[in-house]
C-alpha cells in the first residue's frame, strides 16, 4: 500500500481497559495480569495489519509518557514501514493539544529520508538533517485525541510533538509500535 498516513478515530472498542493497563503499572500483580489476558496487545496489531492489508510484524511496542518539558526530536526509522502513535490521553486533558507534526526539509526539499540516489547529492547526511528546526518546514500536525491511532510511512520527517502536564493523569499519554511489513 502506498497510503503515507492513516488517521483512524476510535480505533479499539475498549480503549479505557488499555489505559487502564498504562496508568495502573503498580497495581497488584494479578490485577495487571488481569489486565494483560483481556486487553492483548495482538488484538491493536491484528487491527493495524487488516488497515495496512498485509501480514506485519512489530519491532517495538513501547508505552509513552510526555511530560510538560518533554520535546521529541524530529526523526525518521528506516529500518521499518509504518509506525503507529495510538493515544490513550483522556478527552479533556488531550483538548487542543498537536501530538504528530510531519517536517520536509528546506534545502533539499525531502519530506522523507533520501533514496540511495537522492542521497548521492548529499555530502554530509548527519549535517544536512540535523535538529536545528530553523532546516525544516512542519508542514502538517495530526491533534491528539483518544483512541487516535496515526499510522504512517516510517521514513517520514516527524517528531511526537511536545508533551505536557505533570504526571502520569495529566500528560501525553501514547503507544508507539514500530512496524515492519513481513
Amino acid at each position: 500500500m502506498n497510503q503515507k498516513i492513516f488517521v483512524i478515530d476510535n480505533f479499539l472498542e475498549t480503549s479505557l481497559g488499555y489505559y487502564n493497563k498504562i496508568v495502573l503499572e503498580k497495581a497488584p500483580t494479578s490485577l495487571l495480569e488481569q489486565l494483560q489476558r483481556e486487553y492483548p496487545e495482538s488484538i491493536i496489531f491484528d487491527k493495524i495489519s487488516v488497515i495496512l492489508k498485509s501480514n506485519i510484524q512489530v519491532l517495538e511496542c513501547e508505552d509513552h509518557v510526555q511530560k510538560e518539558r518533554d520535546r521529541s526530536p524530529i526523526c525518521c526509522h528506516v529500518e521499518s514501514d509504518y509506525i503507529g502513535v495510538l493515544y490513550f490521553t483522556l478527552p479533556l486533558i488531550a483538548w487542543g493539544e498537536v501530538g504528530i507534526k510531519f517536517y520536509s526539509h528546506k534545502e533539499t526539499g525531502l519530506d522523507s529520508f533520501p533514496t540511495q540516489e537522492q542521497a548521492k547529492n548529499i555530502i554530509n547526511i548527519d549535517k544536512t538533517f540535523s535538529n536545528d528546526l530553523k532546516n525544516w518546514n512542519e508542514y502538517g500536525s495530526i491533534p491528539i485525541k483518544h483512541n487516535r491511532l496515526v499510522l504512517f510511512r516510517s521514513d517520514l520527517w516527524h517528531s511526537y510533538g511536545n508533551g505536557f502536564g505533570s504526571d502520569l493523569n495529566t500528560s501525553m499519554l501514547y503507544k508507539k509500535i514500530i512496524i515492519k511489513n513481513v
